[in-house]
């Protein structure tokens, strides 16, 4: 039965992805700015509930408790932030990635800095998709890790050959999947384990999650949230301003809801499985050891959704980085109608560059952690000042590449040292750098 459902869900993804998606590279890189404001909603949400959401989070509430919430809280206060301040502004750039957008406050030189730290950053992020992605398959078909590895990435850039078109034609049925198998999940949980809701400790903070903790979480994971090329890419497919602005807010109010379920599942898990048991392994612990076969079944497919439809988002969005704004492949202002091979084998090219750093290892928050470190350090600061001071001021783009380039060390500094301070230090630097850099007249 696993194998034939596994089988039936890889024809459809490989129908939308790469069948029935229209090739043009309006349609690849910003669904031809069609998407409503549900549309960009849903798509948001299931953009961000992936391997964190779901592996991660689970397993973070299993040994921390309810400030394992935090992990999403705070990316959905970064994404009300995005929304309310900067969503209109994304939107009415009329540009196709976060780097294009870039160019027009920063210069033209600045682009391709930024574009490099966004490649690397998310083909870090796809690293830990394809790692719980080869978790779960695992869970579901017995099978090695190589070969779940291997049928994980096939998966996932099968959907993502037809770019943004592709994968927002899912996102609607793709979360309300997700949704009602996390209500489908507490609920067994909470019949064959009831003790846990008196257990249950409502904190923000705790000795095993502390207030520095939270601090990190606010500051950089949600960070991510207010400056993400993943986020702008669906408000700049969204159909007008207001459609960016609202879809938004419908996407923090998703995954806010999204939180508060997953913690749930990972307290409810509590005194049915090992205490020691690693975090990344919790739910595929109750999964293979506690459940019956039919809820295995029900809740692995709705985490091969969950994660295939994150991991597709962040495909799409260092591909059309790679194949936009490095290769150049396109120009401002227009997108002339031409095939998209070339944004389909950078498609194949960084699929295969996550499924190989996958191997080295990390957890899958350790993967998700570095890339947030990298990216906040180095890119949020630069776009969201150049964004908010667009028409007001200009900034020379020489201490723009700067602050980006140096606070990506840093943060890159903090990742391998495991030391917040250096993000901390990357936020401070990058943004100092680029406000010394504000109305010096400077043209690229």
């Amino acid at each position: 039965m696993a194998f034939a459902l596994l089988f039936l869900y890889a024809l459809v993804i490989f129908w939308v992805g790469f069948v029935t998606a229209r090739r043009t590279p309006d349609s690849f890189y910003v669904n031809n700015r069609e998407s409503g404001a549900w549309s960009v909603g849903f798509s948001i949400f299931v953009s961000c509930v992936g391997a964190s959401a779901t592996i991660g989070v689970i397993g973070m509430a299993f040994a921390v408790g309810t400030p394992a919430f935090w992990w999403l809280g705070a990316g959905a206060a970064g994404l009300v932030l995005l929304s309310l301040a900067l969503a209109r502004k994304v939107r009415a750039s009329g540009a196709y990635t976060l780097p294009h957008m870039v160019e027009a406050f920063l210069g033209p030189s600045v682009r391709p800095v930024i574009s490099a730290v966004i490649v690397v950053a998310w083909v870090a992020i796809l690293a830990a998709q394809f790692s719980a992605l080869g978790r779960v398959l695992g869970s579901l078909t017995g099978f090695s890790p190589l070969p779940c590895l291997l049928i994980g990435l096939a998966l996932v850039c099968g959907h993502t050959l037809g770019g943004q078109s592709a994968i927002m034609r899912t996102d609607r049925i793709q979360a309300l999947l997700i949704l009602s198998s996390l209500v489908i999940m507490l609920i067994w949980l909470t019949r064959h384990n009831p003790a846990w809701t008196g257990a249950v400790r409502l904190e923000a903070v705790n000795a095993a999650f502390p207030t520095d903790k939270l601090l990190y979480f606010l500051v950089i994971v949600g960070a991510n949230y207010v400056v993400c090329p993943m986020l702008f890419g669906r408000m700049l497919s969204a159909r007008d301003e207001r459609s960016a602005r609202i879809g938004g807010l419908i996407g923090a109010a998703g995954i806010a809801l999204c939180a508060a379920l997953i913690v749930a599942v990972g307290l409810a898990c509590k005194g049915l499985i090992p205490a020691q048991t690693p975090q990344d392994e919790v739910l595929t612990s109750v999964l293979g050891t506690v459940m019956p076969y039919w809820m295995h079944l029900v809740v692995s497919f709705a985490l091969i959704s969950a994660i295939v439809s994150s991991a597709d988002s962040c495909l799409v969005t260092a591909a059309t980085v790679l194949s936009f704004d490095l290769l150049g492949t396109v120009s401002r202002p227009a997108i002339p109608s031409r095939s998209v091979r070339r944004e389909q084998a950078c498609v194949m090219l960084l699929g295969l560059a996550g499924a190989a750093v996958s191997l080295w290892g990390k957890s899958i928050l350790g993967f998700l952690l570095m890339a947030y470190d990298v990216f906040a350090c180095g890119v949020v600061m630069p776009v969201g000042i150049g964004l908010l001071l667009h028409g007001k001021r200009s900034i020379d783009p020489r201490f723009a590449r700067v602050a980006v380039a140096l606070g990506g060390l840093l943060g890159l500094t903090a990742a391998l040292a495991g030391n917040p301070l250096w993000s901390y230090a990357g936020l401070v630097v990058s943004g100092v750098l680029t406000l010394g850099g504000r109305n010096r007249g400077y043209a690229a």
